[in-house]
């Protein structure tokens, strides 16, 4: 299982040689957040120098999305919003980065085992995208709101598992707690936004299992992000909201030692502070 992330920017982590085996060049990682049970990982990758890899078989399903810079795969050369998506199991073709890129890198359910030269061990497609050529798509939404802006990269017809880019124009708010049955995860690739729990701007990572509630939001400018999730979001709203406790010590001293209403995410303090911070 991962941590809860709420909210951290990329630039508080620190860099790591890039865990891409039997690859070649200079590269270098930031990992966003993972899961230590099977190894899945969210990760931004920075060339340092040009780095390739020939064709294989992954061991998770594999996800690259070009931030700046570019990727060639198989030939096909791909500038920012390039994406590739390779199932688990289904052989791969050869992967370049050009030096000076900056890639986010996703591994899900499995780690970072790659069998160069071998051939698929699972039926799947790969998919490769430029998000450049999409038009935006306006998302459904419920209530008197700005609309949210889709554009669909790639989504698992079994599972729900979709990877997606989203934006929202200046002056979108709204005030409602929401929460969803899956994970939601996501990078800002540029914008701004104000948030109860922090400022996100260009590079904010968040990372949250499902069920956690969060808002709200304010949209200071238009502001894009890449959002991932292991099933169909689905926003359960929460108004008027309310916290209670209650309960009798029994083996502690209730005045001297205050209860827990929850833990605390992993979060930076870079993104400025939270409702309620020195209380």
């Amino acid at each position: 299982m991962r941590a809860h992330v709420e909210l951290i920017h990329e630039d508080d982590y620190i860099f790591h040689t890039g865990e891409l085996p039997y690859g070649e060049g200079k590269i270098f990682e930031r990992r966003l957040s993972t899961d230590e049970e099977d190894g899945s990982s969210s990760l931004a990758l920075h060339a340092a120098g040009d780095w390739g890899r020939g064709p294989g078989v992954p061991h998770a399903d594999t996800e690259f999305y070009v931030v700046s810079g570019s990727v060639t795969y198989g030939g096909v050369e791909l500038g920012p919003g390039g994406y590739v998506q390779v199932p688990k199991g289904v052989r791969m073709d050869w992967l370049k980065v050009r030096e000076g890129s900056r890639v986010l890198h996703w591994r899900e359910y499995g780690d970072c085992g790659f069998d160069p030269g071998a051939r698929a061990t699972e039926e799947g497609e790969v998919t490769v995208v430029d998000a450049e050529r999409q038009e935006w798509v306006a998302a459904p939404t419920i209530g008197p709101l700005t609309p949210l802006y889709i554009k669909l990269l790639h989504r698992d017809p079994k599972t729900g598992f979709y990877t997606r880019l989203i934006r929202a124009p200046k002056g979108w708010t709204d005030h409602r707690l929401a929460h969803h049955p899956c994970y939601e995860e996501f990078y800002t690739l540029s914008g701004r936004m104000a948030y109860n729990f922090g400022d996100i701007d260009e590079g904010t990572y968040c990372f949250r299992p499902a069920g956690v509630k969060h808002g709200h939001f304010v949209a200071e400018t238009d502001i894009d992000w890449i959002i991932r999730s292991d099933g169909e979001l689905v926003n359960w709203y929460t108004t008027e909201e309310w916290i209670k406790w209650g309960g009798h010590a029994e083996n502690y001293d209730e005045h001297s030692h205050a209860p827990v209403v929850s833990t605390l995410p992993v979060r930076s303090r870079s993104r400025g502070p939270w409702s309620g911070d020195g209380m």
